[in-house]
C-alpha cells in the first residue's frame, strides 16, 4: 500500500483524528482487554498482516491505519458478496445503511480527506487497480458466451462469479469516492486525478452490446453509482465534467446511427442524471444553464424518439430542484433563453401520444422555472390538457398528468401567489371539480397514492384556507349531513381528514410554505436524505384552533369524525373482531378485501388522528370502549394503532387515566374470554403495560406538561367526573383474581404480575391505605393459613405446585408439615381428591 506524502495535518489534528477516528472504527473489533501497550500488536493482527510503522509522523500514521482498516473490511464485504446468490442485487449488501461500522469508516475517510485528499485518492485508485487485477485503463466488462456444454457452463459460472467480484469492488470504490470527492472545495486536487475519475466513470457509461447474464442488474447499478460520483464532481469541477460529456457525445454523434449508437447515447445521457445546478454564485448558475442550452440544442436537432425522451428525463431531474429553489433567478437571461428555446416545441410534441408520457413532465418543469408572466400566459392552456388526461385509460398517463398538475399548482400558489380573486377562484374550482367530482364516491384518477391529493389541498390552503376547507374538505368529509344521509366514502374521507390534520399541524408549528414536490429519486449509494416530519400529538384545543385561524372549521371536522367512527365501527369494526364467530378460522388477507380494505384504511387514519382530534358527540367511555375493541380487530395495523392511542391517552392525559384503565379492564371481562387464550394473554399484557405507563408517568413527575394538558378546555365534549383511583385499582385487582383462576400457567403468571404492578402504582399514587388492603397483600398474609387448613386432606404425591417464578417445586414433608412459604403469590396449584 502506497500513501503519497502531501499531508497537511498538524500534530494537534493528528492526535484528534487518532483518538476519534481509529477508536470509533475499531470500537466493535478491539476487545476491552487490549491495553495501549499491546495495541500495535493487536491492530496488526486485526489488519491481516498489514503492519504500520508506529514511528511514522502522526498524520501519516492516522491515514495509513484508517486505510488499512478499510482494506480489511472491504475484503470481508467482497467475500460476503461472493458467497451470495448471483441473482441478489449488490445494493442489498453494500449500500449505505446496511453496515453501520463500514458506514462509519467511510465517513471517517471523508473527514480525513479534508486534509489529504490527493494522497487518499491515489491510494484508493491503487487499491482499485490491484483488486480489479488490472494496472491499465483499458479494462471493461465483456459479454459472456452462451454455450451450452457442461464444461462451458462451469467456466461461464466462474466468469459470472468473478465478474460479480469486480462489480462489488466498483461498488465499494464508488461509495468511498462519493464521500471523499465532496472535500474538493476544501482541498484542491490535481487535474490528472480529476481526469482519472472522469475516465473511469464514463467508461462505465458505455453501452455493452450483446451483454446478458445474471449480473445485468448489477452492471446498471454500478453505472448509476458512477453517475452519482459524477454528480458530486460537478459541484466543484463542473467544466471538466462538461467538457468530457460534450466530447463523448460528439464522438457518438459522428458515428453512423444504429441501435448500438442510440443506446450508447442514452447510456451517456443517463450518466449525467445526478448533475445539479448550483444556484449561487450566479457565475456557476449561468455556466450550468449554458451547458443546458447545449443539451437543449441537441434535443431540438435529434430525430430519434428514444434519445429525445432520455434528454427530456434528464432535463426533468435537473430542473425540479431548480424549480423548488428558484426566485429571482428566473430573470437570469440564460435561464429565460433555455425556457424559450424548448417550450413551444416541447408543448407541441406533448400532444402526440408517442411523446406525451415523456414530455408532459418536461413542459411542467419549463413552466415551473419560467418568469411569472410567461407562466401566467401559458399554464392554464397546459392545465386543461392535464385535467383532460386525469381519466385517461392508461394509468401511467393519468398519473403523469396528476403529478404535472400538482407541481404547476405549487408554483401558481406558493411562488406566484395566485392572481385576482375571481380568476383564482375559477382556476381552483376547475381543478377541484376534476379531482373531487361532486356526488362521486371516489376521486380522479383512481388507484393513486392519497398523499398527492393531500398535498394539493395543502397547497391551496396555504393561500386560500377558507376555500380549501369549505369547498374541498367539508365536501370530502360530508360535513353537515344528517346521520341518516351520511354515507362512508373511504378514499375521499381519508384525504379530507389527513389534509385537515396536515394543514392544522403546519399552521400550529409555523412551518411556513410547503416544499415543492420532488421526483423522490433514491441515490444508488443509499445516501438519500429523508427528513421525517414530526407531527404534533397533543389535542388541538378551541383556543389553539382560534390562534391558527381554524376555529370556524374545527368543530365541524370533530363532528364529522364522530360520524365516521360510528359508521366504521358498525360496518368494519366490531363485526371483524377476532372473537366474532364469523371471523373464526379466517385469514385477515381473505377478509380485508374489496370494499372493506379502503374502509379499514380510513379507520386507521381516524384512530391515528386521536388524541390530536377528539370526536365531538362521543362520550369518554364510548371512545375508550371503541379503541379497546379495536385491539382485537382482524387487522394487525389497526390493532397497533388503537393500543398506541390508548397509551397516548394514558401518558399525556392525566384526567383520562382512571377511565382508560377501568374501561380496558371491563372490556377484557366482557369481550375476551378463556375460549381465546392467546387473545386473553395479549389483553392482560396490554393492561399490564397501561398500568406500568401510568406508574412511569407519575414517577417522571412532568408537572409542567400535565398542567398544560389538564387545563385544556377542549375536554368539554368528554367531561365527566373522575373516578377514584383506588376504585379503579380494585376493579383491576378483581379482574386479575379472575384471571388467576385460569388453568394455563402463563396466564396465571400474568395475573400475578398485574397484582404486583397494582401495588407499585398504589404506592406511587400516594393513596392512604386506611382500612383497605390490596389483594396481593391479603394473599401474602393468608396463603399460609389457607394452605394449613386443608392440606391435611390430600397426600404429598397428589399436590403439584409451582413457585412464584414458575419453577416446579418437589414438596417434601418435614416433620409432618409442608413449608407454606413456598406458596406465596401463588394460588394456582391443583388438588386431586
Amino acid at each position: 500500500m502506497v500513501l503519497y506524502p502531501d499531508y497537511s495535518l498538524n500534530l494537534v489534528q493528528s492526535i484528534c483524528f487518532l483518538i476519534s477516528v481509529l477508536c470509533s472504527v475499531n470500537r466493535r473489533r478491539a476487545p476491552s482487554s487490549v491495553t495501549p501497550l499491546s495495541w500495535e500488536k493487536h491492530h496488526a493482527a486485526t489488519m491481516s498482516n498489514i503492519t504500520i510503522d508506529p514511528e511514522l509522523k502522526p498524520g501519516e500514521f492516522v491515514i495509513k491505519s484508517l486505510f488499512a482498516e478499510f482494506a480489511v473490511l472491504a475484503e470481508k464485504k467482497i467475500e460476503m458478496v461472493m458467497a451470495e446468490p448471483l441473482e441478489k442485487p449488490l445494493s442489498r449488501s453494500l449500500q449505505r445503511g446496511e453496515d453501520a461500522q463500514f458506514d462509519q469508516l467511510i465517513s471517517s475517510m471523508s473527514s480525513v480527506a479534508e486534509h489529504c485528499l490527493p494522497s487518499l485518492l491515489r491510494t484508493l485508485f491503487d487499491w482499485y487497480r490491484r483488486q480489479s487485477g488490472t494496472e491499465d485503463e483499458s479494462y471493461e466488462y465483456r459479454p459472456r458466451s452462451s454455450t451450452k456444454s457442461k464444461g462451458d457452463e462451469q467456466h461461464r459460472d466462474k466468469d459470472y462469479l468473478l465478474e460479480r467480484r469486480d462489480l462489488a469492488i466498483d461498488f465499494i470504490f464508488c461509495l468511498v469516492s462519493v464521500e471523499v470527492l465532496k472535500q474538493i472545495p476544501l482541498h484542491p486536487v490535481p487535474d490528472v486525478l480529476v481526469h482519472e475519475v472522469l475516465n473511469l466513470a464514463f467508461k462505465h457509461f458505455k453501452h455493452k452490446e450483446g451483454y446478458c447474464g445474471p449480473n445485468t442488474g448489477n452492471v446498471h447499478i454500478i453505472a448509476d453509482l458512477y453517475a452519482e460520483v459524477i454528480g458530486v464532481l460537478t459541484q466543484s469541477k463542473f467544466q471538466a465534467v462538461r467538457k468530457k460529456f460534450i466530447t463523448e457525445l460528439k464522438e457518438l454523434r459522428q458515428k453512423e446511427q444504429s441501435p448500438h449508437v442510440v443506446q450508447s447515447v442514452i447510456s451517456l445521457i443517463m450518466g449525467m442524471k445526478f448533475f445539479r445546478v448550483k444556484m449561487y454564485p450566479v457565475e456557476d448558475f449561468e455556466a450550468s444553464f449554458q451547458f443546458m442550452q447545449e443539451c437543449a440544442q441537441y434535443f431540438l436537432e435529434v430525430k430519434d424518439k428514444d434519445i429525445k425522451h432520455a434528454l427530456a428525463g434528464l432535463f426533468v431531474e435537473i430542473l425540479i430542484p431548480v424549480a423548488a429553489a428558484v426566485k429571482n433567478e428566473v430573470n437570469v437571461p440564460c435561464l429565460k433563453t433555455f425556457v424559450e428555446m424548448l417550450y413551444q416545441t416541447t408543448f407541441d410534441l406533448s400532444s402526440r401520444k408517442k411523446h406525451s408520457l415523456a414530455l408532459y413532465p418536461l413542459v411542467t418543469c419549463l413552466l415551473c422555472v419560467s418568469q411569472k408572466q410567461f407562466f401566467l400566459n401559458n399554464w392554464h392552456i397546459f392545465l386543461q390538457n392535464c385535467l383532460s388526461h386525469l381519466k385517461n385509460k392508461d394509468p401511467k398517463m393519468s398519473r403523469v398528468a396528476l403529478e404535472s398538475l400538482y407541481r404547476l399548482l405549487w408554483v401558481y400558489i406558493i411562488r406566484i401567489k395566485c392572481e385576482s380573486n375571481t380568476v383564482t377562484q375559477s382556476r381552483l374550482l376547475s381543478i377541484v371539480s376534476a379531482l373531487f367530482p361532486k356526488g362521486s364516491r371516489s376521486v380522479v384518477p383512481r388507484d393513486t397514492p392519497l398523499n398527492i391529493f393531500v398535498k394539493i389541498i395543502q397547497f391551496i390552503a396555504q393561500e386560500r384556507l377558507d376555500f380549501a376547507m369549505k369547498e374541498i374538505i367539508y365536501d370530502l368529509l360530508c360535513v353537515g349531513k344528517s346521520h341518516k344521509t351520511f354515507t362512508i366514502n373511504p378514499e375521499r374521507m381519508n384525504i379530507g381528514l389527513r389534509a385537515f390534520l396536515v394543514i392544522a399541524d403546519s399552521l400550529q408549528q409555523k412551518d411556513g410554505e410547503p416544499p415543492m414536490p420532488t421526483t423522490g429519486i433514491i441515490m444508488p449509494s443509499g445516501n438519500t436524505l429523508r427528513v421525517k416530519k414530526v407531527f404534533l400529538n397533543t389535542t388541538l384545543t378551541d383556543e389553539e384552533a382560534k390562534v391558527i385561524g381554524m376555529s370556524l372549521y374545527y368543530p365541524q371536522v370533530r363532528k364529522a369524525l364522530d360520524n365516521i367512527l360510528r359508521h366504521l365501527d358498525k360496518e368494519v369494526g366490531r363485526s371483524m373482531s377476532m372473537t366474532s364467530v364469523q371471523m373464526s378460522n379466517k385469514e385477515p388477507e381473505d377478509m380485508i378485501t374489496g370494499e372493506r380494505k379502503p374502509k379499514i384504511d380510513l379507520f386507521r387514519t381516524c384512530v391515528a388522528a386521536i388524541p390530536r382530534l377528539l370526536p365531538d358527540g362521543m362520550s369518554r367511555q364510548e371512545l375508550i370502549e371503541l379503541l379497546a375493541k379495536l385491539t382485537i380487530h382482524m387487522d394487525e395495523e389497526l390493532r397497533g394503532l388503537a393500543f398506541t392511542t390508548l397509551q397516548a391517552l394514558m401518558v399525556d392525559f392525566p384526567e383520562w387515566r382512571e377511565d382508560v384503565l377501568s374501561g380496558f379492564a371491563y372490556f377484557i371481562v366482557r369481550e375476551v374470554t378463556d375460549v381465546h387464550p392467546t387473545l386473553l394473554d395479549n389483553a392482560v399484557k396490554m393492561l399490564l403495560q397501561l398500568i406500568s405507563q401510568w406508574k412511569q408517568a407519575l414517577q417522571s413527575n412532568n408537572k409542567s406538561h400535565e398542567s398544560q394538558v389538564g387545563t385544556s378546555k377542549n375536554r368539554r365534549s368528554v367531561s365527566l367526573e373522575r373516578t377514584s383511583p383506588s376504585t379503579v385499582l380494585h376493579v383491576v385487582e378483581g379482574l386479575a383474581l379472575v384471571v388467576l383462576c385460569s388453568c394455563r400457567p402463563a396466564t396465571r403468571r400474568l395475573a400475578v404480575n398485574v397484582l404486583k404492578e397494582v401495588r407499585v402504582l398504589h404506592a406511587a399514587l400516594g393513596i392512604a391505605k386506611g382500612d383497605e388492603e390490596l389483594a396481593i397483600d391479603v394473599m401474602d398474609r393468608l396463603s399460609a393459613s389457607v394452605l394449613e387448613s386443608f392440606i391435611h386432606l390430600t397426600g404429598a404425591d397428589q399436590v403439584r405446585l409451582r413457585h412464584a417464578e414458575g419453577h416446579p417445586l418437589s414438596l417434601q414433608r418435614t416433620r409432618g408439615q409442608y413449608h407454606p412459604e413456598c406458596f406465596r403469590y401463588d394460588l394456582s396449584f391443583k388438588i386431586h381428591c
